[in-house]
């Protein structure tokens, strides 16, 4: 149980923190579209050509990164999920079958029908 509790609270922070990591890489690429469309003697301007590739390549760089791990951390709760799901399909299916292995006895009144011409 505790493990469980644990294991849901990694994930709920780590998709938190690559939220916000994708949206630091989204605010990236917004001032890289802002830099192309505005004059280039803005402090935007400026600090986009001091910057490497510029700000939209470096938020492409970000974003992507953001969901390689998002998708990772995913796939490795979704697996542990369906692992969980089966084992509980599993169970279930066991003990209805040793419920069902016992006839019912079920009591049934019977009437004889009278045949009217």
């Amino acid at each position: 149980m505790k493990n469980k509790v644990a294991s849901k609270i990694f994930e709920i922070v780590a998709y938190s923190i690559l939220g916000l990591l994708g949206l630091w890489g989204l605010v990236y690429i917004c001032l890289g579209f802002a830099c192309e469309f505005i004059r280039y003697d803005t402090a935007v301007a400026v600090a986009n050509d001091k910057l490497n590739l510029g700000f939209l390549w470096e938020g492409l760089i970000i974003l992507g990164v953001a969901v390689v791990a998002a998708v990772f951390v995913l796939c490795i709760y979704a697996k542990r999920s369906d692992r969980d799901f089966e084992k509980a399909q599993r169970r279930a299916a066991r003990l209805k079958k040793n419920v069902s292995s016992s006839p019912e006895v079920v009591d049934a009144e019977v009437a004889p029908v009278s045949e009217s011409k």
